[in-house]
């Protein structure tokens, strides 16, 4: 666990282009979570790194649902405590699986 904190702070950078998502995200009102099967601790310190800590409105871990993803389980409790339909909401992913998986909920 240390090395992947060590390897973190030395090499995460974030993508070309995601401050500025993040502020039309933002602009356009949009609720917003972050959903993944990582530990808390984890998922807390990428979020952090990547300077996102006050971006996201919450933090859905697989682990507080009944079933991870590629389940959709944690895609539901996000817009459950975000209060939003499936309908109004969009996934971004960082792997093609766990988006795919994001896309069935939001076309259900």
């Amino acid at each position: 666990m240390k090395l992947m904190y060590r390897l973190a702070s030395e090499q995460l950078q974030p993508m070309k282009g995601l401050q500025k998502l993040c502020k039309w995200i933002e602009d356009c009102g949009l609720r917003r979570a972050a959903v993944t099967n990582a530990p808390r601790s984890n998922a807390e310190l990428l979020i952090s790194m990547l300077g996102l800590s006050d971006f996201f409105e919450i933090l859905v871990l697989a682990s507080e649902c009944d079933r991870v993803k590629p389940f959709p389980d944690p895609y539901l409790k996000a817009l459950q405590e975000l209060d939003i339909s499936h309908k109004h909401a969009f996934v971004f992913e960082v792997c093609l699986f766990t988006y795919i998986c994001g896309l069935a909920v939001c076309c259900a």
